[in-house]
């Protein structure tokens, strides 16, 4: 059985004690990444869809690396919107983060996300590749 190695970034402490959830999990040669939100690093959420998906983005990038992985490696990302109409601003920003090469990708629309001001949320495999 492969060993889990759970992967919670320096600042994300609170919101593994508060929520409950590891921001990702490291088994097997993949790593699970808990949905990423639009919260910026100063802890503000902001109201512009695209910032929202920078910030998401940015910090997926961030829980990949502390789990030994990259945007590179992603296999497949699930977004959540609450509008589905954003895709079209979201699409611009996944563009800067993923120019090429894209993972898989499923697309769906919810009622609400964990706060009212949040608009998307980004979840995502990868592989953890060896040096």
């Amino acid at each position: 059985m492969a060993k889990l190695e759970r992967i919670n970034p320096p600042g994300t402490e609170a919101i593994y004690e508060r929520f409950k959830f590891s921001q990702a999990v490291v088994a097997g040669g993949r790593v699970e990444v808990a949905g990423q939100v639009g919260i910026a690093a100063d802890l503000t959420i902001p109201d512009d869809i695209s910032e929202q998906a920078r910030n998401a983005f940015t910090n997926l990038k961030r829980v990949l690396e502390a789990a030994g992985s990259s945007l590179e490696n992603v296999l497949h990302l699930t977004q959540y919107f609450t509008d589905i109409r954003d895709t079209a601003a979201v699409d611009k920003v996944f563009a800067e983060f993923f120019p090429a090469n894209y993972p898989a990708r499923t697309v769906v629309q919810v009622v609400a996300l964990v706060l009212p001001t949040l608009k998307l949320e980004i979840q995502a495999s990868a592989a953890v590749v060896d040096a």
